[in-house]
């Protein structure tokens, strides 16, 4: 399997590697450490498997494409080699031995599995972080493999029998060269098996801070679609600390029980200092190493409510909670869709009757959680309506905030920021780029890279984005001068080895941005270090893993190596953009991207055109070259103006929007 050219992933321990109900795209070969399976039942968390050094991982659902069957947990340090579905498959079918050795062992497991099945111990409350004599007790001799987990599952959930018996069909339709349908009900249970979302609610500490508890659990375990489980422990939190070290501590001892407990989202606080409120924070198992959501909510924002609040309050609780639960799936998030919208139209009027007495800092709190709700909204709903509102409401909070509110001063203007651009990035009138950016480098005040270097640099890589922007709607150089800048900040945080995607996501607009401002400059050096930062973009965006995104960036170096000819007249950087090209838009036509397909495609024929004029025309065009711009095949225009394309002329190779990264 080495000739598949894996990527590399580390985990830690505690890391989950995928959950049960994600997206399968890939397979994994664990090079060293274990991994532990867990399944949701009825009785709560089952844990399937221990796999170790050697054996496959997610491979069942890479061969079906079916959602994810298990949840996958880090034991120890990980290594694994991932390997993308495509590649997987295509291995499977070039090396039917291959396939028929995983079917031989398979079928052995299966059969040796139901010995197995009644000594499980189905467990609530798992600890998934044991010391080394627990994971001793179980060694690679008893523990459960891949298959066998899947014949467990099956005394769990009677489909799971099915899903595996469609397994062995898929690998011996692999062995016979065929790609035969799926059965439709088996797709349909792909489609309806949604892992359901867990909401975690530790203690309250204080004197009555059960009594608290008790009514966030009555709020929250009305939600429906939602598993609250409780935990008896409190967070330790100081109020009498800095603010940073006193919620750096709550994320350090949070953040693992969270994982541990395979929750979405950890409710945590109780009344505070003064008796007159209860104050409420969220916490998620999302680190500042992930991307910046729309109408995120962080560790830093705190909701207040009255102290023994009544039944009123909760539709506000319950909006503002929902907001802070990063849906995991396109059904989860559709469920969201249909669920907040008339709870923060009825918690938008709990706003005009706030408790008496607030300070400024508290209901700048408050403001901003209402934010969260409706940017959430707008950005799954699509409606820049909503986020209009939630504009307004992160631009009132910010106005209450006293002078020495320094992290609810970066956390407001952070959240400003990412509605803006939501808003640039939708066209929606009003709202220009230059104030997206002023909104994150007003966040750049609170967060400094020394204690927030994740949040810092991606801080910096929005505002990259934004002036790059601020360029193609202005034509101002020194907007294209300051992304760069920015970027090359990000970059010294994300790194290809620690957070790859992340970095190949950067590295790939700085290759956009330094093309762009090579050309307005004319300096060959320039646009040299935009083709350089393609390729290194490329090798972490690879077509077997991210077949789009590693379109999007052949695209790009394509661009900057038409250009490198253009000011250098070299041959052979033409030649090698006429690849590019190609290799873009035959990726973009196989997954159905049109729009992308026939950007690119233009980009081609511009080509083609410059290697014909120099009298070097190469190879046969396939048909798909031939599209115009409303993609069929024949002539017209080749550049949207209604005049042929000529080289000469300026006529460059379009660029593809820049990815916001917005989500």
């Amino acid at each position: 399997m080495a000739i598949m050219k894996p990527t590399i992933r580390r985990y830690d321990t505690g890391d989950v590697i995928f959950r049960e109900g994600d997206d399968s795209s890939s397979a994994f070969v664990i090079a060293s450490g274990e991994v532990a399976l867990y399944k949701e039942s009825e009785r709560g968390l089952v844990h399937l498997a221990t796999l170790g050094k050697g054996e496959l991982l997610g491979e069942m659902g890479a061969v079906e494409n079916d959602p994810r069957g298990a949840t996958a947990v880090a034991r120890g340090d990980v290594v694994l080699h991932e390997f993308g579905r495509k590649a997987f498959l295509r291995k499977l079918v070039e090396d039917p031995d291959m396939t028929v050795r995983i079917l031989v062992r398979m079928s052995r497991r299966l059969r040796n599995a139901n010995d197995r099945i009644a000594t499980l111990d189905p467990t609530v409350d798992v600890d998934l972080g044991q010391d080394q004599g627990d994971r001793a007790g179980a060694s690679s001799s008893t523990a459960l493999t891949t298959a066998e987990a899947a014949t467990v599952a099956a005394a769990v959930d009677p489909a799971a029998a099915e899903r595996s018996n469609g397994l062995v069909d898929r690998l011996i339709s692999l062995v016979r060269g065929g790609r035969g349908p799926r059965k439709a009900g088996m797709a349909l249970a792909g489609v309806a098996r949604v892992r359901q979302p867990v909401l975690l609610v530790a203690g309250f500490p204080g004197q009555g801070g059960d009594e608290q508890r008790g009514r966030v659990l009555a709020a929250l375990e009305a939600l429906p679609g939602l598993r609250v489980r409780r935990m008896d422990k409190a967070l330790p939190y100081s109020p009498d600390l800095d603010p940073y070290t006193a919620l750096a501590g709550v994320v350090a001892i949070g953040r693992p029980q969270l994982r541990e407990a395979m929750a979405d989202l950890m409710v945590w606080g109780g009344p505070e200092s003064t008796g007159r409120l209860v104050e409420i924070r969220f916490l998620s198992p999302w680190s500042s190493k992930e991307l910046e959501r729309i109408g995120m909510t962080s560790p830093q924002n705190a909701l207040y409510l009255p102290l023994d609040f009544d039944e009123s309050w909760h539709v506000l609780l319950k909006a503002v909670t929902l907001a802070a639960m990063e849906p995991r799936t396109e059904n989860q998030g559709k469920a969201l869709v249909e669920t907040l919208p008339p709870l923060a139209e009825q918690a938008g009027a709990l706003l005009s009757e706030l408790p008496y007495g607030l300070s400024g800092l508290e209901t700048a709190h408050i403001v901003a959680c209402y934010g969260n709700v409706l940017a959430v909204v707008g950005a799954w709903a699509n409606e820049p309506a909503w986020l209009e509102h939630a504009a307004a409401a992160y631009e009132e909070a910010i106005r209450h905030l006293p002078r020495n509110a320094d992290a609810e001063w970066g956390v407001f203007h952070r959240s400003l920021g990412l509605v803006r651009q939501a808003l640039v990035e939708r066209g929606a009138g009003g709202v220009g780029p230059r104030q997206a950016a002023d909104a994150f480098k007003a966040a750049l005040e609170s967060f400094q890279r020394d204690l927030y270097p994740y949040d810092w640099a991606g801080l910096k890589n929005r505002l990259g984005i934004l002036c790059y922007r601020v360029n193609m709607a202005e034509g101002d150089p020194a907007a294209l001068r300051e992304s760069i800048t920015a970027f090359q900040s990000a970059l010294q945080v994300f790194t290809p080895g620690e957070t790859p995607d992340r970095w190949g996501e950067i590295m790939h607009d700085l290759a956009q941005v330094l093309q762009v401002y090579g050309g307005q400059e004319r300096k060959v050096e320039i646009v040299k270090r935009a083709v350089e930062a393609a390729n290194a973009a490329l090798q972490v965006r690879t077509l077997d893993r991210v077949p789009l995104l590693w379109a999007a960036t052949q695209n790009t170096l394509g661009s900057a190596l038409f250009l490198l000819f253009r000011l250098g007249r070299d041959m052979g950087a033409l030649h090698a953009a006429r690849e590019a090209f190609h290799q873009s838009a035959s990726t973009y036509d196989l997954n159905g991207a049109k729009r992308q397909a026939d950007i690119v495609t233009r980009n081609l024929r511009r080509v083609e055109n410059m290697i014909d004029k120099q009298g070097g025309r190469s190879g046969v065009e396939p048909d798909w070259v031939h599209r115009s711009a409303g993609g069929k095949p024949g002539g017209g225009s080749t550049d949207g103006s209604g005049r042929g394309a000529d080289p000469e002329s300026g006529d460059d190779p379009e660029s593809l929007p820049m990815d916001g990264g917005l989500r």
